[in-house]
């Protein structure tokens, strides 16, 4: 790798011709390194003559420990040299600003490129380079690191590290005088993991309300903890360097709203995360880079640099119910919970979608929940625990899967009821009304609770969303066909504004914020086989994929219908269901969720049978589904014999 890099460094002292922009560049680019690998070998003495001026010193003083995200100094190089040979710009981030203002516009292919965590090497072994180059960076640093004392340990991770390995102030405030490095704020002290819950699990500090001896963190003290310390950073930084940083790079990329809120009163205007899914456009506030690691090949920067590095991903589902996790003996629990995460780990799939409240005698309502809260008992204290771990160690995406209404809060609330009763229905759940403020407003608290102290990806809305055509805001007297398609209308409107209210409750507090918190919600298959059926739920399958990032179509054929079906109808009605959503919605856009139990037999469904499901979807052209629910203690369905078709790995496979 060495003796590459001298061949590499050669080129930087060919000419390089400078041509000018074609246009002004809508997009730029934001490529996020790390820690530098100092590579001792005595081949590289050789050329230090030829780089004297640069004071880039590769023999003395080395230490190769590789951290998270080391690349190799000869790795950087090559990244420069790809960049200049393919036209690429790199720029100031006050470029972009102006830019954002009216100011000169950004040269095409504009790149910035930053380096987090503010090591020494970036002084010693990146400066040069970038003066070298010509190329302008920013340096993001944790001030509480460059703050402490010569000869100390500065505690990093599950470890601590010589204060040797950080730069300076006197470094900084030369690099920053320079013109070419931009100090940012790394957070004065954030960047670290926090105990979260009780079972001692860690997540960001900056996410993530504390968890000591018993006692939870509340929303006013996470508030004033992270207040404090992006003053105290901003602050040191324009003491030091004598310029205000802008710029809060965000540690491990992980943020939520009220970050960003707290940033915007330390002074802040720019937020630069992890987020490779899309380049950024000079007005973005919020700034995704590409990660670079020594892995990072060179066709992986440019397919990000180009625009062409996302594609949406396919949903492949499992349903888990807590209450097949939570056990009153501990031990037990933790048994279940490794046998969960492990057989969602081996299936293959994208998605859990994972119920945050208990429901032991299923029916459907919420009796108690899976996380603090201020309005139902709770279980256990489990979703934050079970969510992280089914994240970190299974590698899947979680969704809260919540009710919208179904909450039994006892007297004193105002129920749905059925005009023609006045009582709630007998036939359908106990279903909190709401048009009553009061209902709203705790409802909101109960989402704000869970966004607080648990951390997911998307939120799944139960199949309790629905108001029948005698529920809800309805005309007196006898109604026209019109005045109840009217009447199902608003009411379906009415449905999907409280769940993006509950939406934005919950999700100021999750990774990114509100915009990334994804959204689904169950919609009753009789409201695509029947054009009647929006009076009868007041659900819109058109409404709904406008409305959520997917909506989760109850595809269970033996639920459907009143009478007994042989398997091979219900495999016919299946297809015939994905037929018609194709032809009312996009079908990216749509979830079959399948039955893996026939509830009124009470048996499983045959994992042949839920095989051949699978295929018919399919075949049809519908590539995201899952099932509902996964008995992940029994094995069944059988994730063995799922799998071949279930995984994403096999995608476009029918077997």
């Amino acid at each position: 790798m060495l003796l590459k890099a001298l061949s590499v460094i050669s080129l930087m002292w060919l000419p390089i011709s400078h041509a000018e922009p074609s246009k002004p560049a809508v997009h730029y680019s934001v490529l996020a390194y790390h820690d530098l690998i100092d590579e001792s070998d005595p081949a590289l003495k050789s050329i230090l003559p030829i780089l004297a001026d640069t004071n880039l010193q590769l023999g003395t003083g080395t230490h190769a420990v590789y951290r998270p995200q080391s690349i190799a100094l000869s790795t950087l190089i090559k990244h420069f040299n790809w960049l200049k040979e393919n036209g690429y710009t790199p720029v100031r981030f006050q470029q972009v600003i102006d830019a954002s203002k009216g100011g000169t516009p950004l040269p095409d292919k504009a790149v910035v490129l930053t380096f987090d965590d503010g090591y020494e090497n970036f002084y010693r072994l990146v400066y040069p380079l970038l003066k070298l180059y010509n190329f302008p960076a920013t340096q993001a640093i944790v001030t509480s690191w460059i703050e402490m004392p010569e000869g100390s340990l500065v505690p990093y991770g599950n470890t601590s590290l010589p204060r040797s390995t950080f730069l300076t102030w006197p470094e900084i405030k030369e690099m920053q005088a320079s013109g070419l490095v931009e100090i940012a704020s790394h957070t004065h002290s954030m960047h670290k993991s926090v105990i979260s819950n009780p079972f001692k699990g860690q997540q960001a500090a900056l996410l993530s309300s504390t968890y000591d001896n018993g006692i939870y963190e509340t929303p006013a003290q996470y508030r004033a903890r992270i207040r404090n310390d992006f003053k105290q950073s901003a602050q040191l930084i324009q003491a030091k360097t004598g310029v205000a940083p802008k710029i809060m790079v965000w540690p491990y990329g992980q943020f939520n709203d009220v970050d960003v809120e707290l940033a915007r009163e330390a002074g802040f205007t720019h937020f630069f995360s992890l987020d490779d899914a899309h380049t950024n456009v000079p007005s973005d506030l919020e700034v995704g880079r590409l990660l670079m690691e020594e892995e990072t090949s060179l066709s992986t920067i440019k397919e990000y640099l180009t625009r062409t590095f996302w594609t949406k991903p396919t949903q492949r589902v499992v349903h888990v119910d807590m209450d097949y996790v939570y056990d009153t003996n501990p031990v037990q629990l933790n048994k279940n919970l490794d046998a969960l995460i492990e057989r969602i780990k081996q299936y293959g799939v994208s998605t859990v979608y994972l119920q945050a409240y208990s429901d032991p005698d299923g029916n459907g309502v919420a009796d108690a929940l899976y996380f603090p809260n201020r309005h139902l008992p709770v279980r256990a204290d489990l979703m934050n625990r079970v969510a992280g771990q089914l994240m970190t160690r299974s590698g899947v995406s979680v969704y809260a899967w919540m009710p919208m209404l179904a909450f039994n809060l006892g007297e004193g609330f105002e129920y749905v009821t059925d005009a023609r009763t006045q009582k709630p229905s007998t036939e359908s759940y106990l279903r909190l009304s709401p048009y009553s403020e009061k209902n709203r407003r705790i409802i909101q608290e109960i989402y704000q609770d869970l966004g607080f102290y648990s951390k997911f990806d998307g939120i799944l809305f139960h199949d309790d969303g629905f108001l029948t055509d005698f529920e809800g805001p309805i005309g007196t007297g006898a109604r026209t066909s019109t005045q109840m398609n009217e009447e199902a209308s608003r009411k379906t409107q009415d449905l999907i504004d409280f769940t993006q209210t509950l939406k934005n409750a919950a999700g100021q507090y999750q990774r990114g914020g509100i915009k990334r918190v994804k959204t689904a919600r169950n919609i009753y298959a009789s409201v695509i086989t029947d054009d009647e059926a929006q009076k009868w739920f007041a659900q819109s399958l058109q409404s709904f994929t406008q409305a959520y990032d997917y909506t989760a179509v109850m595809a269970m054929p033996y639920m459907e219908h009143e009478h007994n079906i042989t398997p091979e109808q219900a495999n016919l009605w299946l297809g015939q269901l994905a037929d018609l959503v194709k032809r009312q919605a996009h079908p990216e856009r749509i979830v079959f969720e399948l039955q893996a139990l026939n509830w009124r037999t009470r048996k499983p469904i045959p994992d042949a049978e839920m095989i051949t499901w699978m295929n018919t979807l399919k075949k049809s052209g519908i590539h995201n589904f899952g099932y509902y629910p996964d008995n992940f203690i029994e094995n069944q369905p059988n994730a063995q014999r799922l799998h071949p078709v279930f995984s994403i790995s096999t995608e476009g496979q029918i077997k």
